[in-house]
């Protein structure tokens, strides 16, 4: 017997099961809900944005929540969410076996490209094994590893294909088998984005120059992108061909400009030129308070810690618990990102606050743990650092080494990491981190080669509570020897294979407060984005526990 699992969802928790039944249906009915006619008196066919641009769309090669907004109106998936709510896409029903280990996904009948080839299920085990394949080298590939045998072929330890556990049984049915029982795989498959991919016509662009350009992309989604100029704007029109564009995304056309300055996009708004500013800075909140569209969440800013270090001397030093707990008590992240940009949310958790508990309430309030105040302690952090001088054999603060901070050239977070390091040097007399930021290109590839002792970036939080967690064990998708602690990564472990959901939580709590304890990584701040929509917009919609530009029933009325 199939196990039936409701798909509304409150945060992204499961809420229950549904019994009697044993497939999961569609209802078509929903679809139409809200949708409105581009032809009707007062809507406009158009709709512009001032947005935040993308770093690549490459469906191989991505990683930035920017990309994936792009994907959500340009390409389908198995299922996809809209708001907190897990809706059918490319599937029309999936099943799951009793243990949790097999996912089949039935595919409507009659799904096209952009190019008027019909989509199938080998379009999607296609998207997988490019993800998958160590020589086409996906940064994305760790997302995917629950996949039986994607890790091993990953790395080269297997080298047949048809080894990996997502296979096309046919035309319209597309089997993913897992390492190990997993009842949140259809929330990973809409918050990461198993796109399908035709190998026909990545053979013909090429892997890497996949999505360089309108011409070396094909479309599968709402929306396709007719112009694209990088760094300036990109302009999409409405897919005919899409399985559901009768019944949703009702706006013909989308317009996104790409602008730098913060004057100019509320000068563009108040003008009328955009119909929606993406992010704006905290300075015009007040300003555009009556226009203001927020939300917190989705992936927390943390201080990273290389404990390898830039030299023997910086490893010692960023290897001592006692000086990293100096600096987390060392400043207050209150006043800090307040002052910065008070969208975003002061932090001191691991775990998302939008994910739910087993009871039904926020899991940050049923699981509480000891950690940092959001304020500091200054008196605390004292002691922390004169523990780690006498560990260390220092005398004073001046011989420390110096110790570089990177992050990427916005003056935002110029502003929040100077402001740290003046605390800590108000604070603590440390004098010895200094702050250098990059283009973000470059800074991402400091982070991943561990070229820094300190490294600012957020990462997001996926889907669970345990997803994060599972991203920071010894060898994890952004832990390549920056921390290791072994009870830490057995309750991971022990973690991600509980599905009881009470003792899945407590494992995931225990785990947590070992991770603070340690602080190795140091959250600063949950994500938060705060833009700016006309009146006249209806239906505009972003989340923060899934990634896209939810347009579903967007309308502009004007």
């Amino acid at each position: 017997m199939k196990k039936c699992i409701a798909l509304l969802l409150t945060g992204v928790m499961l809420l229950g099961l549904l019994s009697g039944c044993n497939t999961y249906q569609n209802d078509d009915s929903a679809s139409s809900a809200g949708s409105t006619s581009n032809t009707a008196d007062g809507v406009s066919a158009d709709f512009t944005m001032a947005y935040n641009g993308v770093v690549t769309l490459n469906p191989i090669m991505s990683q930035s929540s920017n990309d994936f907004n792009l994907f959500y109106l340009t390409q389908i998936q198995l299922v996809r969410f809209y708001g907190d709510e897990l809706q059918y896409d490319a599937a029309e029903r999936y099943e799951v076996s009793d243990d949790y280990t097999v996912y089949t996904f039935h595919l409507r009948d009659g799904l096209k490209w952009s190019d008027g080839q019909a989509l199938t299920a080998d379009d999607f085990e296609y998207g997988a094994y490019c993800l998958l394949n160590p020589d086409m080298g996906s940064p994305a590939a760790y997302s995917w590893f629950a996949i039986k045998n994607a890790s091993a072929y990953n790395s080269r330890e297997i080298t047949d294909w048809a080894e990996v556990g997502v296979k096309a049984l046919d035309d319209l049915t597309l089997e993913i088998t897992l390492e190990r029982p997993l009842n949140s795989f259809d929330r990973t498959i809409a918050v990461r984005g198993l796109y399908p991919l035709r190998q026909d016509f990545v053979e013909q662009v090429g892997s890497q120059q996949l999505g360089s350009s309108p011409e070396t992309m094909l479309f599968s989604g709402p929306y396709i992108i007719t112009d694209w100029v990088l760094e300036s704007s990109m302009e999409l029109k409405k897919n005919d061909l899409y399985w559901d564009s009768a019944n949703s995304f009702p706006t013909q056309n989308l317009h996104f400009i790409e602008v730098e300055d913060d004057n100019t996009k509320v000068a563009m708004f108040e003008n009328g030129e955009v119909d929606a500013i993406e992010q704006i800075s905290s300075q015009y909140f007040g300003h555009l308070n009556e226009y203001l569209n927020s939300f917190v969440g989705g992936g927390i800013m943390f201080l990273w810690i290389n404990q390898q270090g830039t030299s023997p001397e910086t490893a010692a030093l960023l290897s001592n618990q006692n000086f990293r707990q100096a600096l987390n008590y060392g400043f207050d992240r209150s006043a800090t990102v307040n002052a910065v940009n008070p969208g975003y949310k002061a932090y001191n958790r691991l775990v998302d606050s939008n994910f739910a508990g087993p009871d039904g309430g926020k899991f940050v309030d049923e699981y509480p743990v000891e950690t940092v105040p959001l304020s500091g302690d200054v008196d605390k952090a004292k002691e922390y650092l004169a523990a780690a001088m006498e560990e260390l054999g220092y005398s004073d603060v001046s011989q420390l080494p110096e110790l570089e901070l990177i992050t990427w050239d916005t003056s935002e977070q110029k502003l929040l990491l100077e402001t740290i390091i003046d605390q800590w040097k108000q604070n603590l007399g440390l004098e010895n981190i200094q702050l250098t930021q990059y283009v973000i290109g470059t800074a991402i590839g400091s982070f991943y080669d561990l070229s820094y002792d300190l490294f600012a970036i957020t990462w997001e939080t996926d889907v669970l509570p345990t997803d994060i967690m599972e991203a920071m064990v010894t060898g994890g998708e952004v832990n390549y020897g920056i921390w290791s602690d072994a009870q830490f990564d057995s309750l991971v472990e022990q973690a991600i294979n509980e599905l009881e959901p009470d003792k899945q939580a407590e494992l995931t709590a225990q785990a947590e407060q070992i991770f603070l304890d340690n602080a190795a990584i140091l959250p600063l701040y949950e994500n938060g984005v705060t833009g700016a929509v006309q009146s006249y917009v209806e239906g505009f919609q972003m989340s923060a526990t899934s990634s896209g530009y939810q347009f579903n029933h967007l309308v502009v009325h004007k």
